[in-house]
């Protein structure tokens, strides 16, 4: 709609995880680091996680997409399986066609005969796993069975669990302790600082062969506030911040659109983690109303709101 407009090639601040668009917080380089030295020790489980939005999923694809062709990786995106599902998706995600109808005990024959085969071409095994908070008790269960499956040599599977802080509470659980131990990586994606929000925001624009000027340097700030440095909510009102700038036929992005952006937006803000440091008085125009920028306000800002 706007991108002919603002002369962009695609939507900067897609909510579809898209690797092309991918930027390296601190949090997320760090998530990373620990997810490639998890992969080259080979053993026990890898665990990351994040609040909701804070780019779990985009950092899975990330790192999938770095793996070398030595790596076979099954990728379930939906945790809230059975454990029969659970054995079935893993062994289709391995090339394994089974009819449900197949008792348990021979789906665990198939995969540990296809895990065996791997092994010996020399391919290393990656389960992957999003949303991992919602995987139920006897299903963790049945994983951390799976992860059992070695030669005398290697782990024949490695697992990457990759949830919300919810996953802790449920691995907190007495009955789950055998897994919990078998977390020998862990990590937590925060929400980015002022820096990084602020890099992000110009990695979008330009990987959608956008100027980084597009957005005036007070929107960028305070769209770091409004957000709380959560990139989905950055995401969010960065789109509909260029619908308001394109409804009044602007070429730049300014305050006033981040006003109505948040206005907008109240309940994805509200479902976020609690707000960053400094300036905060978005939130207090928008639920006052106050979707105008009062001439006073733009006389202290000065000129390019």
């Amino acid at each position: 709609m706007y991108q002919q407009h603002f002369k962009l090639l695609s939507r900067p601040f897609s909510l579809t995880p898209d690797p092309d668009f991918y930027y390296v917080s601190e949090s997320q380089q760090r998530a990373l680091n620990t997810l490639i030295i998890a992969l080259r020790q080979g053993d026990g489980f890898v665990k990351i996680c994040g609040e909701v939005g804070t780019g779990k999923t985009l950092l899975s694809r990330k790192f999938i997409s770095m793996l070398a062709d030595d790596y076979t990786v099954a990728h379930i995106f939906n945790a809230y399986l059975t454990p029969n599902e659970l054995k079935l998706m893993l062994a289709q995600e391995l090339g394994i066609l089974l009819n449900q109808s197949v008792p348990s005990y021979r789906i665990l024959l198939h995969i540990q005969k296809r895990l065996v085969q791997l092994a010996k071409a020399d391919k290393k095994v990656v389960l992957v796993i999003d949303e991992a908070q919602a995987m139920p008790r006897d299903t963790l269960e049945t994983l951390r069975l799976l992860s059992n499956l070695e030669t005398n040599k290697r782990k024949l599977i490695q697992v990457v669990l990759l949830g919300q802080p919810e996953l802790d509470e449920v691995l907190a659980r007495h009955d789950l302790r055998q897994l919990k131990q078998r977390i020998v990586y862990e990590e937590t994606i925060t929400q980015m600082d002022r820096s990084d929000t602020l890099g992000y925001i110009n990695r979008r624009l330009t990987g959608a062969g956008g100027d980084q000027q597009l957005f005036s340097s007070w929107a960028k700030q305070l769209l770091h506030n409004a957000s709380r440095g959560n990139p989905r909510l950055v995401n969010i009102l960065a789109h509909k911040m260029l619908m308001s700038s394109f409804a009044r036929g602007d070429v730049k992005v300014g305050v006033r659109d981040l006003f109505q952006a948040v206005a907008a937006s109240k309940s994805a803000i509200s479902s976020t983690a609690k707000p960053a440091s400094g300036l905060r008085f978005p939130y207090a125009l928008a639920a006052c109303g106050l979707l105008a920028i009062p001439l006073a306000t733009a006389v202290f800002f000065g000129g390019g709101l």
